[in-house]
């Protein structure tokens, strides 16, 4: 590990401190930093600025934030097969391991080469109007189809390889990976899926049906979707909660899987089940 690349939150004071106090301990290491436009900024380190061109060939990212830095910086990496190491900065942090004081121990056993890669499966998604593609991205979470400010019922005509589901008369539709499944999915009702498997989730958001229900199929699947609403309903596409796509009926979104995938560094143990425990409270009693 000879380079990194710092992809931070800006807006995380402790997370500028830290980066910045990292510069000059991956320096005396002979290790060169880079850093993107915003890192850089906050850091007040200009120098070390890099387009993102120069970014995608660092040896590793050294991602600083929550959840939403990692899931940018996926999109960002995931393609050029670079690791990233999350520090978690988040209030929830499902998708982060190290802790701000574990940063160093943990950086350390990665330029020795002590650490492992968990490789996480991405959708690749693209939005096509009549027939001319118009717009997509690659997702690490989930690609969700939602309404507008309006309360009505969206329809969303259903599709996995060509055969037909079910159109779906609900506030949306989320379509999630394994590691998505503990996000929106799961707050809609959704299945936890451990990060290993490669499956993709199919699960309507407030379905106005009692026999709509979570539908999981395999990774080599393709899963399009069709919006049927009126012309006056406002549609619009999320990917991971950060890239929006407004839609129009007639459009149709396709999802499946990406040929590239999110590289995770870890330097302890799995720790799916313990975040269960810890930041779930999963199958814990409530008693009064």
């Amino acid at each position: 590990m000879k380079s990194v690349a710092i992809i931070l939150n800006p807006e995380k004071g402790n997370a500028v401190q830290l980066a910045r106090e990292l510069v000059p301990w991956f320096e005396e290491r002979g290790v060169l930093v880079m850093a993107e436009h915003d890192a850089a900024a906050a850091m007040k380190t200009p120098r070390l600025l890099r387009d993102e061109k120069v970014l995608v060939t660092a040896d590793f990212a050294l991602v600083m934030g929550g959840d939403g830095t990692l899931l940018r910086a996926s999109r960002m990496m995931a393609p050029h097969g670079a690791p990233m190491l999350a520090v978690r900065f988040g209030k929830f942090g499902f998708l982060t391991d190290t802790e701000p004081p574990c940063a160093r121990e943990a950086l350390s056993a990665v330029l020795e080469g002590r650490y492992r890669t968990d490789e996480r499966m991405m959708l690749q998604t693209a939005v096509y109007r009549s027939g001319r593609r118009v717009g997509g991205s690659l997702a690490l979470n989930d690609v969700v189809i939602a309404k507008g400010p309006l309360a009505r019922m969206l329809r969303l005509g259903t599709h996995v390889s060509g055969k037909f589901i079910s159109t779906y008369a609900a506030d949306g539709l989320i379509v999630a990976t394994p590691t998505g499944s503990t996000a929106y999915s799961l707050s809609a009702g959704g299945p936890l899926v451990t990060p290993d498997l490669k499956v993709i989730i199919i699960t309507p958001i407030c379905p106005h049906t009692l026999n709509a229900r979570s539908l999981i199929v395999p990774s080599r699947q393709t899963v399009e979707v069709v919006v049927e609403s009126d012309p006056g309903d406002v549609v619009i596409l999320t990917i991971d909660g950060q890239v929006g796509i407004p839609l129009q009926p007639g459009d149709k979104i396709s999802a499946r899987e990406a040929r590239f995938k999110a590289k995770l560094i870890s330097v302890g143990e799995p720790a799916f089940f313990d975040k269960l425990q810890t930041r779930l409270r999963w199958g814990d009693r409530f008693d009064a």
